[in-house]
């Protein structure tokens, strides 16, 4: 589920002196009135989703903690107690520690997109890897928002998939779902439609139905508002 970025959070790190904060469209949605408020401090929000080179959207361990090993075997070792170093085991636990934080990273949401000056965003739909959807009551759902607010969109954009399971949603906004593999199973009330590849599906905003499958199921969906997640 994403995280909520809001205008008590800005204020909070500018009061500690921070000038610029990054945040991720597929993790965290910020509010309106929070980048209101930190237009007005001053403080500089940079959406990590908007880079003209084609990219991973998460997945990296750039910016999260030290690239150079040496320097992180250091930090370590500035923490421990003096005369309680092993330099031979600290080493291999900092380097087990480091392959399996790369391979959590590596199972997150992910995909490559470009972005051109004028706002055109393209996302390779062969690339897109799903992250876990965390509101399907522990479903293994797979999600990914690839296109949002953070584009100056006002509509949302991403993946879901899933292989046989279903689960209760009430939705706070409309969706448009464009089915790319399997059957998409939407039960409203007593009757269940079912759309294939190709298929569209409209969800008014305020219909209460349920997602199923009985397979695997891939498609798309469009959102309006973009932040959907926070209606």
């Amino acid at each position: 589920m994403k995280s909520l970025f809001t205008a008590e959070k800005i204020k909070e790190l500018h009061k500690s002196g921070e000038t610029s904060v990054e945040i991720s469209p597929q993790s965290t949605i910020i509010t309106p009135e929070a980048r209101d408020v930190a237009k007005k401090l001053g403080l500089k929000i940079i959406d990590v989703a908007v880079s003209i080179e084609p990219r991973k959207s998460s997945g990296s361990l750039a910016g999260s903690r030290p690239d150079n090993l040496q320097d992180i075997k250091k930090a370590v070792r500035a923490k421990l107690p003096a005369g309680h170093q092993n330099s031979a085991l600290l080493d291999q636990l900092i380097e087990k520690a480091l392959k399996e934080l790369q391979h959590q990273d590596a199972a997150g949401p992910s995909f490559e997109r470009e972005k051109a000056p004028n706002g055109v965003v393209l996302v390779r739909g062969s690339s897109v890897k799903p992250g876990k959807f965390d509101g399907a009551g522990g479903k293994p759902i797979g999600l990914t928002d690839v296109i949002g607010s953070a584009d100056n969109s006002s509509i949302a954009a991403g993946y879901m998939q899933w292989e046989n399971c279903s689960f209760p949603w009430t939705l706070n906004y409309d969706e448009i779902d464009v089915v790319l593999e399997g059957e998409l199973h939407i039960t409203c009330g007593n009757k269940t439609h079912i759309g294939k590849p190709g298929d569209v599906f409209f969800i008014p905003k305020g219909a209460a139905i349920e997602f199923g499958s009985p397979g695997k199921v891939r498609f798309v969906y469009v959102t309006y508002p973009a932040d959907w997640s926070a209606q």
